[in-house]
């Protein structure tokens, strides 16, 4: 009898041995492509690790910036520091060979922490617009306040906490391992535009 070979969303088995082989060799990007987002990600990581230290820095050096509504940005530059010095290092690889090479522990935690700290920065913007609300609206009583209190920290550590819950817990209990086939390398088959604009 004529056996039928499997197939996997359509596309038999042998074409996608050949596609990963391809890929294995090559990348999934073309040599040009791929310098072109190595350049262009390294860049990132340097403007976003660079721009948001020098905020931090200013809150070490320069005491009068230290206000309540100031924290807040501190907060957030802190969230976006993390994110340029560890998500993105760890994500260009990921996005120049389509696939996760540095074990399923470090994907956990690249995932917990890269979901946390977007999710914070979210967060510290919205905390910052309505700290500008009261600003406005309770003027008098918003400039009476000098440094950060005890309300101004509460605030910022239920961002963080707010931050994690919401993706965290999931991600370590419920997140799928990789298929048999990608435990070395697990394959995410990320289409070239997707890749290019998750970059951006």
């Amino acid at each position: 009898p004529n056996l039928i070979k499997p197939e996997n969303n359509g596309t038999p088995l042998g074409e996608l041995e050949t596609f990963d082989n391809r890929r294995a060799q090559y990348g999934q990007f073309s040599q040009t492509t791929s310098v072109f987002l190595t350049v262009l990600m390294t860049l990132l990581v340097f403007a976003t690790v660079l721009g948001n230290a020098l905020v931090i820095l200013a809150f070490v050096v320069e005491k009068s910036l230290r206000t309540q509504g100031n924290f807040f940005f501190l907060n957030l530059a802190i969230a976006d520091f993390l994110v340029g010095g560890f998500c993105i290092p760890v994500y260009i690889p990921y996005v120049l060979t389509g696939e996760w090479r540095l074990g399923r522990g470090l994907c956990k935690l690249w995932l917990v922490v890269d979901y946390m700290l977007c999710t914070a920065s979210v967060f510290n913007i919205v905390l910052i617009s309505f700290d500008r609300f009261l600003s406005v609206t309770r003027a008098v009583s918003y400039r009476c306040q000098k440094g950060v209190t005890r309300e101004a920290v509460l605030k910022m550590l239920c961002v963080w906490l707010a931050a994690f819950l919401l993706y965290g817990p999931a991600i370590i209990t419920l997140a799928p391992a990789p298929p048999p086939k990608y435990i070395k390398g697990y394959t995410r088959g990320a289409t070239k535009p997707h890749a290019i604009l998750s970059v951006l």
